[in-house]
Order: C-alpha cells, then sequence, then structure tokens
C-alpha cells in the first residue's frame, strides 16, 4: 500500500474510518515510519492550533509549523513552450467533458513555484529546463480543472493546478473525495510506478500535489494521470495526463557514494549516499540497533507484551532509532537540521531547510532490523563542499512507570524522568460520523484522559501508553494530542498538553492506571560524527 494522504490520516486519527479502511492504515501504518512520524506531526500540529487560536497574537513558530513546505508563488517569466498544441485546441471525450489546452492561461493567472510560498528548491528549480508550462484544462458540471506547471526533478515532482467555475471564479482547489487511485504516475509502458509518498497542500487559490521519487531508479518519461469524480461539490470526471520528462533533471543529477559507518551508544549508522538533484539533496543512510542491544531490546520486549499482550505492545512501539544532525558547509554555517533541541528557547521539535524523510525496512518490525532513511533537505546555491554532522541519537527504551488514580478524585499530580504532569479530567466522548446524512450512521465511543504540566528539554519522549482498570485489566490508549509551548516554568521547563484516548474501554472505571510502556531518551553525543557529502 502506498502512504495514505494526509486526509485520510486526519481521518484516522479522528476515529472516522470503516473497520476495513481503519484496519488497511493501521497495517501499513505498522511498517513505515514516515507514516508513524506523520501523524505525530498531525497530531501536534492540531494541539498548537488549538493553543493558537486562544491566543491574541500568532507565536512567531506558527507558519512553519501548519503551513509546513508551502509558500505562494509567482510567474516565472520568459520561460518557452515546452509541450505542443497538436493538431487541435480541444479535444471531445465521452460523457460531455472537453479538455483545452490554453497556452495564453499560464500569463493570465501567474505562477505558484516562483514565490515563497513554495520551499526554496522548487523556486531555484523555476528558472531551470526542469520546470515545464503544460497549461492543460478539463471541464466538466461546469467546473474548469486547470494545470499549470509542472516541475519535473529525479527527487520528486510537482505540479500546480486552479479549479474555476463557468463565471471563470477561482473555487477551493481542495479535491474531496479523492484517494491513491485518483493520481497515478504511469510508465513510457503505461505501467503504474508505485510511489513511496505523496503530499498536498494550497496556497493563493493554488493546488499543488507533490510526488515522491525516492528510491525509484528506473523512471525517466511517463504521464502522470489524474482521474477526478468530485470537484467543487459537484460529480463528474475530470481526466488530465500530464506529460514527465526527467531527462533535463537526470543530466543535472550527480550521485556520490560515500559508505561510511560508525557504530555509537548501541546504535550502527552507515552513510550510503547523497544525491544532488536541483530542487533537493537526498541523503541515504542505514540505522541500526548492535546486537547487543538488539538482544536486550528483544528479551525487554517479550516481557511487555506478556505483561499487557502483544496487541497493545507490538504495533505501536517505536522498534526503531534515529539521529538528529546538521548540514554544515565548509565555513561550519548550518545550512540546515533535523534535531528536536536544535534551539535552546524551543521545546518542540525542529526542522530547518528539510523537506521530508521516508524510511522502510524489510521484514517484521519486532525483528528490529536495519531500516533506510532518505532525508531532503533544501539545497544551496553554489554550495559544492558540504557535511554531515549527527550529533544527537534519539534511541527507544522500554518504561516501567505506572501511576494509580480515581476519577472522581483528580487533580493528580505526578513526576517522571523531567516531567512533573497534572491528570485534569477524564473524559467520554462519543463521535458521529454523518457521511452527507441527516440521521447518523455510525457512532464511536472514546475515553479522553487530559494531562497539563512542564517537561525539561531533553526529556525522552512518552511514546507508548496503556491503561488498566480497577480489575487489572488493560487497554491501548493512544497519544492523540501533545502541545509544548515555548512558555517554561521557573525551573526552565517547557509548558505542554498530553491527551490520551482509548475506543477500547466503554465506561469510565472507578480506579485507573496508566502505564508508560515505553519512551525514546535523547543523547547528546559529546563527539559529533563529521562526514563529507562530496567526492574527496
Amino acid at each position: 500500500m502506498m502512504c495514505p494522504n494526509e486526509d485520510k490520516l486526519y481521518a484516522y486519527i479522528d476515529g472516522f474510518l470503516d473497520d476495513e479502511e481503519k484496519n488497511t492504515v493501521e497495517s501499513h501504518i505498522e511498517s513505515c515510519l514516515y507514516c508513524q512520524q506523520q501523524l505525530e506531526v498531525i497530531a501536534k500540529e492540531d494541539e498548537l492550533l488549538k493553543e493558537t487560536l486562544k491566543a491574541p497574537v500568532l507565536p512567531n513558530e506558527f507558519a512553519d509549523t501548519i503551513v509546513s513546505q508551502l509558500k505562494p508563488y509567482k510567474r516565472k517569466r520568459n520561460r518557452s513552450m515546452k509541450w505542443m498544441l497538436g493538431t487541435a485546441a480541444s479535444l471531445c471525450l465521452a460523457g460531455g467533458i472537453v479538455m483545452t489546452v490554453n497556452p495564453g492561461f499560464a500569463k493570465l493567472i501567474g505562477g505558484i513555484f516562483s514565490s515563497e510560498t513554495v520551499d526554496e528548491g522548487l523556486q531555484m528549480a523555476v528558472d531551470t529546463d526542469i520546470a515545464t508550462p503544460v497549461n492543460l484544462s478539463v471541464t466538466d458540471a461546469g467546473i474548469t480543472l486547470h494545470v499549470e506547471d509542472v516541475i519535473a526533478d529525479t527527487s520528486r515532482i510537482a505540479f500546480s493546478y486552479r479549479v474555476t467555475n463557468e463565471q471563470g471564479k477561482t473555487l477551493d482547489p481542495f479535491i474531496e473525495g479523492v484517494d491513491l487511485s485518483a493520481i497515478k504516475l504511469l510508465d513510457e509502458n503505461n505501467k503504474e510506478v508505485q510511489l513511496r509518498s505523496m503530499s498536498w497542500g494550497s496556497h493563493d487559490d493554488y493546488g499543488i500535489y507533490e510526488l515522491s521519487l525516492v528510491e525509484i531508479d528506473d523512471f525517466s518519461k511517463g504521464t502522470i494521470q489524474l482521474n477526478i469524480n468530485q470537484l467543487a461539490g459537484k460529480n463528474g470526471h475530470w481526466q488530465v495526463e500530464i506529460p514527465i520528462d526527467l531527462t533535463p533533471a537526470l543530466e543535472h543529477q550527480k550521485v556520490v557514494a560515500l559508505n561510511e559507518f560508525i557504530e555509537i551508544e548501541d546504535v550502527k549508522i552507515n552513510l550510503n549516499k547523497v544525491r544532488y538533484a536541483t530542487s533537493a539533496t537526498e541523503i541515504d543512510y542505514t540505522l541500526e540497533f548492535t546486537d547487543e542491544a538488539k538482544e536486550q531490546l528483544y528479551k525487554q520486549l517479550k516481557e511487555k507484551e506478556l505483561q499487557f499482550n502483544e496487541e497493545i505492545v507490538y504495533p505501536f512501539f517505536p522498534h526503531f532509532p534515529r539521529i538528529g544532525y546538521r548540514i554544515e558547509n565548509n565555513k561550519g554555517e548550518v545550512l540546515g537540521y533535523e534535531n528536536i533541541y536544535a534551539e535552546e528557547n524551543r521545546g518542540y521539535p525542529v526542522s530547518e531547510n528539510m523537506i521530508s524523510g521516508n524510511g522502510w525496512w524489510d521484514g517484521d518490525a519486532k525483528e528490529l532490523g536495519p531500516i533506510t532513511k532518505v532525508d531532503s533537505f533544501v539545497p544551496e546555491k553554489g554550495e559544492e563542499e558540504l557535511y554531515f554532522v549527527v550529533d544527537t541519537i534519539y534511541r527507544p527504551k522500554v518504561s516501567d512507570f505506572s501511576i494509580t488514580f480515581k476519577p472522581n478524585e483528580l487533580p493528580k499530580t505526578f513526576e517522571y524522568n523531567g516531567y512533573e504532569l497534572t491528570i485534569e479530567s477524564i473524559d467520554d466522548k462519543t463521535d458521529y460520523s454523518l457521511e452527507k446524512s441527516w440521521m447518523p450512521i455510525k457512532s464511536q465511543k472514546s475515553i479522553e484522559v487530559h494531562m497539563t504540566g512542564f517537561s525539561e528539554q531533553k526529556a525522552p519522549n512518552l511514546d507508548l501508553w496503556a491503561i488498566s482498570d480497577e480489575k487489572g485489566k488493560s487497554y491501548s490508549i493512544f497519544n492523540s494530542g501533545r502541545s509544548i509551548l515555548d512558555e517554561t516554568d521557573e525551573k526552565g521547563r517547557f509548558k505542554q498538553t498530553i491527551q490520551l484516548v482509548t475506543y477500547d474501554l466503554k465506561d469510565i472505571p472507578e480506579e485507573i492506571t496508566l502505564h508508560i510502556i515505553a519512551e525514546t531518551e535523547v543523547i547528546e553525543l559529546e563527539k559529533e560524527w563529521r562526514v563529507p557529502l562530496f567526492q574527496k
């Protein structure tokens, strides 16, 4: 299964998927570190948005966190038309759909890839031959889908589009009900290319889709096929085929084999290669526990599974280590970083100039085998000698902490490993999914635990919880929302809120025990590992 889009992840978090969809998504998430990270980010964004809406002034980090990599865009000038119109200006298709190619359309609407709304990598690509104005449009049910520009790089393909009505008014570009089968990448033989991830964003009335080409080495030419059945609230059929040619991008690409290895803090790190593309630089590396650490962790996991059961522990245990690092030039200037604790005045994840991350492994996660990651960052013009500097290890471990309390005696405060948390309330909640019907067709009951408090900046991330009733029966409970603010107390600890939710408990027990099963500890390296990302 390809990674579910952001809307489906939101629906999964909110409990609005049917059982079949939920099982499919959960099965994928179990084996996809990237989607696990996306779920964490979505939960943090939700909580940050709630906190922000309460405040009269938006915090400085709001745009970076919510908008992420998306930025607006101006039309680039003096670009030549690379895709010709052929013998006809329009083509009549079945079902009354009209598809037109309008060479003057781009001049009228401007472009988004040359503005500061998109990341700097896409901005730099605009003035190269990997950027192409395609200017395709298709109309049905009085709604027109305009596909404007394409950036076809070896690391990713991005295309922009707009949606208008019969009067030419620009509509919301969100494509309702779109699934992964609606957007496909096909090769020259019309065979579908299996993508690892796909993302969507919007700004200034534009929609932008981005397809990751990570670890796809056998694609050079083909088409992106759009098959949209619902647009701007109307049913219809909007089919567009966008030509893709990576030939110019392949000519600009440079791949450097690294094969650099280190073993540190019970983690083996191997830097495999770096790929320099026009719009992004990709670092390919592999992480794995040492044999001794793997054996110890595996034994501890077995004990936890016996204590709580496999369904609680296995699917959501963070089975793999991570690294914190920064990208530097030969002057020691930091060009980007992926490190939760890169800035002392922030208590939440910090990522600068990083575009995306993908991770995958073969086999069962419980085997604790190696995981390969490819992280992308925005390149710097004229920078040829870059360095990869590992400064932090994030290592998951089994926890052994429990707190027992009675819901009618709240609030209750406890301390654990750099945290001081107060359990404020326990609530039962019923969510209804209407799905365009005036009668609720599905309801889902949940029990929510709300906590507030403070934590030290380098306190471990509390990854996996369980909840037990007064009879000692344990259930899964998920961290559905965590907000970490810049606000600190007199001890310099960062303010935060935590929300846990369980769908297994039907009623609030008279006595509850919360268990912390797993956490990820932060290990700051005394001696950093600095590796050149270029051929010596």
